[in-house]
């Protein structure tokens, strides 16, 4: 418990926002006392439970207004705790902002002695500092110009070279490298750590960049609303961070659906609401086969409303309809003797359909029970979750049985009194599966010259990985590009391998074996993990705007599917990552 350096309990900030600036005049004078309507509360931090170890590297990942600023600045004591309890040991060096603890008309030199100065050091010492600070931030003709003729990248550098010439026991850092140069990012990340493995210095940093931020830190704290959302290791927290555009983007559709339908509610006598009811593959992952559904029942108490997918239309509001935006509806069929809509397996990268339900509001009681009656026919086992939505909230009624081969019914409940507000129903998904589900990876794996899994690979030797795929989109015909990338310790991109000539041809072959094979494997000691993607024709060759995990281009992406271990690389592979071949020769005449 010594190696504590930082514990939070129960801590929360609360700002209060002003109707107008003559409430926070009375306010700050304790002039304004309850005065209804002068201000709305709003909680940046709710809750927050944190420990931090000496020597640990943590990233704090969130959107813009998570409250990630406003816990470094309650760890820094910038500001101070409407609630709960934090605890620091030793002290901070922040960087939280551009400018931090730098006067903009003294000189660069003039800050720097001014910084060691309030640190105790001067005198030899601290002209032994500068010349390490100048020398490192590579500012040598400007140091005695005025700091605010500097750009803006010119001043993270000076300021993070002062901040890190003395090793800090705490080292906090909000955004501040992203102003910089990648070369200069470079530099800092490397003396990070070094602070941080051989001086024990403990490290925070805050960026939108999840990707920097886990080449750096091993441990990521996700922060969203003002709750800890996650808090592990670097992979991990990648896995469900990314997902998470996923889910804002499906959270978006639904909310501008909803907006529409509201707008739509009678507000006379019998007023309603519109309740959407989801099936969704657990972790958002393609289902094994097509979903039959036969027909799809609300009850709530003595009111009953179903809806048979078949002969439902899309998206007519003012009677119960199917929802086709963002989902995998396809079109209706003879299913084993019954008419039925297919919950397809491909085509959409939100693997879920909608049915929607206008009910009358005076049947939405806390007490009342919520209960869906679902017929579906299901050819291989699937794991599908049934979730509830009305308004902003959402309740989760449980998972579909797995019944295969034959028409079941399944009837799952859930009590009103259950609903969440969204945030709070959020589940989140570490699979590391996306895509449309148009080709799916099946296995994969390194293989020995026997055809038998290795997972210890010899440096400079052959390595052969086999991928197992399946075509589920009968209508597939083109050179899917598969792309295998390998991380080290699971963060770091080390190397990617593409095929652009591969044909993926549904009505010859739905299934088979990518085989990627590498003479001579060049990567060094180490740990690995591997990630295998398959998009549409020409995907890599044209630039993207729209995020993977919702781009339906995307056929499959299993995010750091499986680990190796690479040796043998000897003296040559100390110290780097992968040790490159190349054609060598002697020109010239003696």
């Amino acid at each position: 418990m010594n190696d504590t350096v930082i514990r939070a309990r129960d801590l929360s900030k609360v700002y209060r926002l002003y109707a107008g600036p003559g409430y926070r005049f009375l306010d700050m004078f304790g002039m304004l006392g309850k005065r209804r309507g002068a201000y709305t509360e709003h909680a940046a931090l709710d809750g927050v439970n944190l420990e931090i170890r000496r020597g640990e590297k943590v990233a704090i990942i969130g959107r813009n207004g998570a409250g990630k600023s406003t816990l470094l600045k309650l760890i820094t004591r910038v500001i101070e705790p409407s609630s709960g309890a934090i605890d620091v040991k030793g002290h901070a060096h922040a960087l939280l902002q551009i400018g931090t603890g730098f006067h903009p008309d003294f000189t660069g030199r003039q800050n720097v002695f001014a910084y060691l100065a309030q640190l105790g050091v001067v005198g030899r010492q601290a002209e032994a500092k500068y010349l390490e600070i100048v020398d490192f931030a590579e500012l040598e003709e400007y140091i005695d110009q005025p700091v605010k003729t500097y750009s803006s990248g010119m001043g993270v550098r000076l300021m993070f070279s002062t901040a890190t010439a003395i090793v800090p026991e705490l080292l906090v850092l909000d955004e501040i490298l992203g102003v910089g140069d990648a070369y200069f990012a470079s530099k800092s990340y490397q003396r990070m750590r070094d602070l941080c493995d051989r001086q024990g210095t403990t490290l925070l940093l805050v960026t939108h960049d999840i990707y920097s931020a886990v080449k750096m830190c091993n441990r990521v704290v996700w922060i969203d609303r003002g709750r800890v959302l996650m808090d592990g290791a670097a992979p991990s927290v990648v896995k469900a961070y990314e997902d998470s555009i996923r889910l804002q983007e499906e959270n978006r559709l639904r909310m501008k659906q909803q907006e529409r339908l509201k707008q739509l509610e009678p507000i006379e006598v019998a007023p309603v609401r519109h309740m959407i009811i989801e099936l969704q593959s657990r972790d958002n992952r393609p289902l094994p086969s097509p979903l039959y559904l036969r027909s799809l029942s609300v009850v709530i108490e003595k009111y009953r409303s179903s809806i048979e997918p078949a002969v439902t239309p899309f998206d007519e509001p003012d009677k119960p309809h199917l929802q086709r935006a963002g989902g995998g509806w396809g079109e209706n069929t003879d299913w084993q003797g019954r008419s039925a809509r297919p919950f397809l397996n491909y085509g959409s990268s939100f693997h879920k359909v909608a049915a929607v339900y206008p009910v009358p509001a005076a049947v939405l009681d806390r007490d009342a029970l919520l209960e869906v009656e679902i017929e579906f026919w299901m050819d291989e086992a699937a794991d599908v979750v049934v979730s509830a939505h009305v308004d902003d909230r959402a309740a989760r009624l449980g998972a579909l049985p797995a019944e295969v081969g034959r028409w079941a019914t399944a009837t799952l409940s859930v009590p009103f009194a259950a609903f969440q507000s969204r945030s709070e129903a959020v589940v989140l998904n570490t699979a590391g599966v996306q895509g449309s589900g148009a080709i799916s990876v099946t296995q994969a794996g390194f293989v020995d010259a026997e055809g038998q899994a290795a997972f210890f690979l010899r440096h400079g030797e052959l390595a052969t990985l086999e991928i197992g795929y399946r075509i589920a989109d009968p209508k597939l015909d083109e050179r899917a590009q598969v792309v295998v990338a390998i991380h080290r310790e699971g963060v770091l991109d080390v190397c990617r391998f593409i095929s652009r000539n591969l044909c993926f041809r549904a009505r010859e072959r739905g299934s088979g074996t990518i085989r990627l094979r590498v003479p001579r494997l060049m990567l060094t000691d180490g740990h690995y993990s591997v990630t295998i993607m398959i998009s549409s024709e020409g995907y890599y060759d044209r630039e993207q705007t729209v995020f993977y995990s919702i781009n339906e281009q995307v056929y499959c992406c299993i995010s750091r599917m499986f680990e190796f271990a690479v040796e043998g690389s000897g003296l040559i592979g100390r110290g780097t990552l992968q040790v490159s071949e190349a054609d060598w020769g002697l020109v010239g005449s003696s």
